[in-house]
């Protein structure tokens, strides 16, 4: 049995793996980075920038477009020690940017909320929730029920504390997550109200009728929702909150160019024609093709951006035994199109098929002829070299 494929050359050399930072300073008074420089593409940056002695958190948010009302890309921020005296930040980025395009940040400056901020937000969030509790109950003579479903009534308390919050940010990491559970079951007792129970569960007072005393049962319940929502907001509203006191808007901003690669293979393959194991007909030669990627490291998984589709020639015809030649169609040597996948740093593993068209004449090449053309499998080990390209977009 012949040997299906032997390695030309082997490595012999390995290369450093280890990942740096490349340090980006913004410029606050003119709102640019790295004087105007474009931003590193493909890879992770360190951001650092000036702050005033009170900026106690910087917080940057990366869009695609200069629409920011978007969800952003990426969002990460930076917050001041407790003992730091320092009047910079700096701010691990990690997303890598594409190359040649353009995006959109929006860098936002907190300062810790003095106790009269927070107390002014509490009030305003009390007052938003309770206007909106009170609107959404319909009493009636003989029950109290929601205009919404309880779960839809949390979810639109939940938005309400989300945007009053919008300005502000927590030291401590502590998010307000929406209201527990105990609220909805205070909701869903709410609207399961029966009032005509409203005699056995207060107090009647001398003078009070049936209609009033309904009316009063209906308050209490109504009331101790109002606490137990002002309660749990005030357990986020008195933590450590940091107040947005100034943002940069950065629009459309340059990243590098990046250049583009065209990866050369050139090894060693075997192709299968015919038999089994006792009875094994196949032929290896020198080949060489291209590769084209199915991912991009910095942008994919190791397996997608290690994976490629390559295609190419052999150097030279096959022989599967006697009078039994190979060439290929339009080059007139045999074709060959796989799946790729980098084993090793330069080495890749190649699989696939090879678009073979057999001779009148072992020798003699013909012309293309469309009856004579068949494939077969192909496995083959490869050295691949990048060659860097700048085209012009």
């Amino acid at each position: 049995m012949k040997k299906i494929y032997t390695l030309v050359t082997c490595l012999l050399f390995s290369y450093p793996l280890f990942a740096q930072y490349e340090t980006v300073v913004f410029n606050y008074d003119r709102t640019y980075f790295n004087e105007g420089q474009p931003l590193p593409a493909e890879s992770n940056f360190m951001l650092t920038g000036e702050t005033g002695g009170n900026i106690g958190m910087v917080e940057i948010a990366i869009y695609g477009s200069p629409d920011t009302n978007k969800k952003p890309l990426y969002r990460n921020a930076w917050k001041k020690g407790p003992s730091s005296s320092e009047n910079s930040f700096t701010l691990p980025v990690n997303y890598p940017l594409r190359g040649n395009e353009k995006y959109t940040f929006l860098l936002n400056f907190y300062e810790p909320a003095s106790a009269q901020q927070q107390q002014q937000l509490l009030r305003q969030l009390n007052g938003a929730l309770n206007a909106y509790i009170d609107q959404s109950f319909v009493v009636s003579k003989s029950s109290v029920e929601l205009r919404k479903h309880p779960k839809q009534l949390r979810s639109d308390l939940n938005a309400i504390v989300n945007q009053g919050l919008a300005l502000y940010r927590n030291q401590i990491n502590y998010e307000f997550r929406g209201f527990s559970d105990i609220v909805l079951d205070k909701l869903e007792q709410i609207n399961d109200l029966r009032l005509r129970k409203a005699r056995l569960n207060i107090l009647a007072r001398e003078g009070e009728d049936k209609r009033t005393l309904r009316l009063k049962y209906a308050q209490e319940q109504i009331e101790a929702l109002k606490g137990l929502v002002n309660q749990e907001v005030a357990q986020y509203a008195n933590a450590q909150l940091l107040a947005l006191t100034d943002s940069k808007k950065i629009t459309d901003y340059a990243t590098e160019k990046t250049r583009n690669v065209v990866a050369l293979n050139v090894g060693y393959g075997g192709v299968y024609y015919s038999g089994d194991v006792d009875n094994f007909s196949s032929d290896t030669a020198p080949y060489a093709g291209i590769s084209i990627p199915l991912g991009r490291a910095p942008f994919s998984s190791a397996f997608w951006s290690r994976s490629s589709i390559s295609t190419g020639v052999f150097f030279q015809n096959l022989e599967f035994g006697d009078d039994n030649v190979a060439t290929g169609p339009v080059v007139k040597r045999p074709i060959y199109v796989a799946l790729g996948y980098r084993a090793l740093p330069f080495v890749r593993i190649n699989a696939g098929a090879t678009v073979l068209q057999s001779d009148q004449a072992s020798n003699s090449i013909s012309d293309f002829n469309i009856d004579r053309v068949y494939i077969r499998p192909f496995v083959g080990l490869s050295l691949e070299l990048n060659f860097w390209m700048d085209l012009n977009r």
